[in-house]
């Protein structure tokens, strides 16, 4: 169901490792796992995109396309 959400995560593992990712679920409150099981809600997806870019430092905007 998920598929944005745990594509950022794979996103976020990818550019910033392990750390990031659970950077990432910390700054959530959702672990990969839940993100992958959940609706892909549009306020969701907003809110991840915008903690990736924090968490990165860049717009992870390209990378999901």
């Amino acid at each position: 169901m998920g598929q944005v959400l745990a594509k950022i995560y794979k996103i976020v593992e990818e550019k910033g490792g392990i750390p990031a990712r659970i950077k990432l679920a910390s700054a959530t409150g959702l672990p990969k796992k839940d993100a992958e099981e959940m609706k892909d809600k549009p306020e969701l997806i907003e809110q991840f995109k915008a903690l990736a870019d924090e968490i990165l430092g860049c717009d992870i905007d390209e990378f999901l396309k």
